[in-house]
Formats: structure tokens, sequence, C-alpha cells
């Protein structure tokens, strides 16, 4: 299935970060699922590229598109498809971003999520 230029119908996470979406669940008690739905948002609203050279290693759990996305899929693939666009990435880089932003997102998350008490430190109010 293809949706936006995006192919994938599984995603593998690296390790490290299988390992911190176990942490946040257990602060939390947020799935993987949802935990890497909060990761795309966050590591995308920041203002640096992923570095992909770390975030190649895929030894982490699998997780299928739609346990992954939900009923969100338009709105988290338009979400990346506009910092694509933003950023000039070619088509043929997409999903190496996508998992770069992720791992990235995963980690992000972790460092700056406790508990369920710190999500609302996740929304900036201007």
């Amino acid at each position: 299935m293809e949706l936006n230029g995006l192919e994938f119908k599984r995603i593998k996470l690296s390790l490290e970060s299988t390992k911190k979406l176990q942490l946040f669940k257990a602060r939390t008690g947020l799935t993987p699922n949802i935990a890497c739905r909060l990761a795309l948002g966050i590591s995308l609203a920041e203002n640096n590229m992923p570095a992909l050279e770390l975030f190649t290693e895929e030894s982490g759990q699998e997780i299928n598109r739609y346990t992954l996305f939900g009923e969100h899929e338009l709105i988290l693939t338009s979400l990346f498809f506009q910092w694509c666009h933003d950023k000039r990435i070619e088509p043929e880089e997409r999903e190496d971003y996508f998992l770069a932003h992720i791992n990235r997102g995963v980690e992000l998350l972790v460092n700056r999520v406790r508990g369920l008490e710190n999500l609302a430190q996740l929304v900036k109010v201007s």
C-alpha cells in the first residue's frame, strides 16, 4: 500500500528505541504505537534534521502500518510530507527519514516524559 509516497507495510525500530518504548510504557501505560505517533510529532517539530546514520540499525520491535498510524494515517503522513517538502527531501530518501524521525522522536519522548503527568509539557501554548 502506498500513501503519499511511503510504501512500507511494517517498520522495524532500532533495538535501543524498542527498549525505550518498553520503559515509556512502564512509566505511562501508553502502548508503543501511541508513543511512536507522539515521537513522530516531537521529531518533526525539531528544527534540525535527524541524522540518518544514527538510525540505520533495525533489530528491534516491528510495527505494522495500521497499528502505527491507526485512523490518523492521513494526518501523520501529511505532517511528514510537509516536512519533506520544506526540507527538499528526495522521494527515495523519505522512508529512511521517516524511520529516523520515529527513532529520534522515541529518544526525545522518553527524555521529556517521565509519566502521564508530564504529557502536558509536550504541548506548547503561545
